[in-house]
């Protein structure tokens, strides 16, 4: 009885076991330049707080810090990370999520993540949606793809409506059974756009090939959530100026590499707008303004106020390369990067349906600066390098 539950719970609870190093097939293509962070022992950082979920702030962003009088109920949507090709300063580009690859809708999301997706290296997107709900957006946001089982603790953790396009449906790795275990399936949450329900709420893209072409309403989607139910809210800490400064490395330049040459990306900080900007190997990482409107001019660079490297294991269902199981309930160490600076801090995250909260490194809660933010899901043997001004 109960027993994907069982499974899971064995799989996330195993987080302070060491993982095997990763398969021979995985390259990583970064000079070991700069600071290189890899395989780093644990900080073993003590929290003076309990990891426990922060209330809102009346007028505050509980994802963002910035102004909000919106009701509590993010959604999150996977999203495609396929290889692809884009001209930028004159040569060909070749890497994840670029040119006729690259997501849509993006633009809005107030978190995104990147976690593993095959043990090679490759990666998947999931973008968090909550301050521009209340202002009716996104209504087109793609590709949508399936989900893994980080991605269920990704919205336990969240509370929030999840649109996905399916996942496993192995006896071991049941992301349906998951979630009925879990009880998300009986709170009206889950939208899964490959089953016959919400039409109105998807489509099949035209000029763009399959599986990679799916849009949702995300939206239109949200307002099908009963009225009843109530996402508990889990808010981040944030500060109006950055107490990260003196005695922490300038960081200007973040690369990280999962393993993959197609997915490696770079953060580069502008002191002018106080935002890393994401490149996807050599090109920007753009997001187009909906399905319909996917030109160059109206797409998006997306930037972040707050860069975090959360390290987190990963085991693999009966060592399928392509059934991850990402170990984010536990500790670990997180590397951070906010306004230009390096901060050597950790995560702590208590049980399946409590917050990740992130500490600095003299173990107090993290003051994230106000804007978004980009949490990457990095094994610990995946390759991060990081300098300061050039």
């Amino acid at each position: 009885m109960k027993k994907t539950v069982s499974i899971l719970l064995a799989a996330v609870f195993m987080l302070c076991a060491v993982v095997p190093a990763v398969a021979a097939s995985n390259k990583y293509s970064l000079p070991l330049e700069g600071t290189v962070l890899q395989d780093q022992a644990d900080r073993k950082i003590k929290n003076a707080t309990p990891a426990e979920r922060n209330p809102i702030l009346a007028g505050e962003s509980p994802t963002t810090g910035l102004s909000w009088m919106g009701v509590y109920l993010p959604m999150l949507v996977q999203i495609s990370n396929p290889t692809g090709t884009v001209k930028y300063n004159g040569a060909t580009v070749k890497a994840a999520g670029v040119g006729n690859r690259a997501p849509w809708g993006g633009q809005y999301a107030d978190v995104v993540y990147e976690g593993i997706l095959y043990r090679t290296g490759q990666t998947r997107i999931s973008f968090l949606f909550s301050d521009s709900l209340e202002n009716g957006n996104p209504t087109s946001v793609g590709p949508v793809r399936s989900a893994r089982i980080g991605h269920v603790l990704l919205r336990e953790e969240w509370q929030s409506g999840f649109i996905y396009a399916g996942g496993p449906r192995r006896e071991e790795n049941n992301i349906s059974e998951m979630f009925d275990d879990l009880g998300a399936s009986d709170k009206g949450v889950l939208f899964n756009l490959l089953t016959n329900k919400w039409p109105d709420y998807r489509t099949r893209v035209k000029g763009l090939k399959s599986p990679d072409n799916l849009d949702t309403n995300v939206v239109g989607l949200r307002n099908q959530i009963p009225t009843n139910y109530t996402a508990s809210p889990r808010a981040f800490l944030f500060s109006d100026s950055s107490p990260y400064t003196d005695g922490y490395d300038l960081a200007y330049n973040i690369n990280l590499d999962w393993g993959h040459e197609d997915y490696v990306s770079h953060f580069v900080y502008d002191e002018n707008d106080g935002l890393y900007y994401r490149y996807s190997g050599d090109a920007p990482y753009m997001s187009y303004a909906s399905a319909e409107d996917r030109s160059d001019e109206n797409a998006t660079w997306l930037s972040f106020a707050n860069v975090i490297i959360q390290r987190v294991s990963y085991e693999y269902t009966n060592n399928s390369k392509i059934m991850p199981v990402m170990q984010s309930v536990g500790k670990g160490n997180a590397d951070i990067f906010i306004g230009g600076r390096y901060i050597p801090g950790y995560w702590v995250r208590d049980s399946i349906d409590g917050p990740t909260v992130f500490y600095d490194d003299q173990g107090n809660e993290l003051q994230f600066t106000r804007g978004k933010t980009f949490i990457a899901d990095f094994p610990p043997e995946s390759l991060c390098t990081f300098s300061g001004m050039e």
